[in-house]
């Protein structure tokens, strides 16, 4: 009986450890940490590390100005895509900030790297656009 106690035991600490794993791994992919209200504003935006991009950028992603200016509240996740492509980071699923890094300039010397974050609300349409450093796009 006390052997069938402790196998019982042993089950449910390894299914709590499951569970705490788990969430530990799925917050981690929940965006970079930006507060986000429902409205898509934030006082304090968090920019990923540069370093830590997911996608192919080792040629530079060098956005369509006329893409940038169509950029405003209110458009769908759909029309972020069409205008900038897929978000540079692994931010996880649902989550309601997109992270991309963008070049501006020809030459690598003169070449600018700016961060742009777009937060969307409670509804993913984007609401508030944020660059680093604040000077972006050039």
């Amino acid at each position: 009986m006390n052997r069938k106690r402790e196998i019982m035991n042993q089950k449910k600490m390894t299914m709590r450890l499951s569970a705490t794993l788990l969430a530990l791994a799925l917050g981690a992919c929940a965006g970079t940490g930006t507060v986000v209200d429902e409205y898509g504003k934030t006082d304090k935006p968090v920019f990923p590390d540069v370093s830590k991009v997911t996608m192919d950028a080792r040629e530079g992603v060098y956005p369509d100005k006329d893409a940038l200016q169509q950029l405003r509240p209110g458009l769908s996740r759909d029309q972020i895509y069409h205008l900038l492509g897929r978000p540079h980071f692994a931010e996880g699923f649902r989550v309601r900030e997109w992270d991309y890094v963008l070049y501006f300039g020809k030459a690598s010397a003169e070449r600018k790297t700016c961060q742009l974050k777009v937060l969307f609300d409670k509804d993913l349409k984007a609401q508030s656009y944020h660059w680093l450093p604040t000077d972006c796009p050039p």
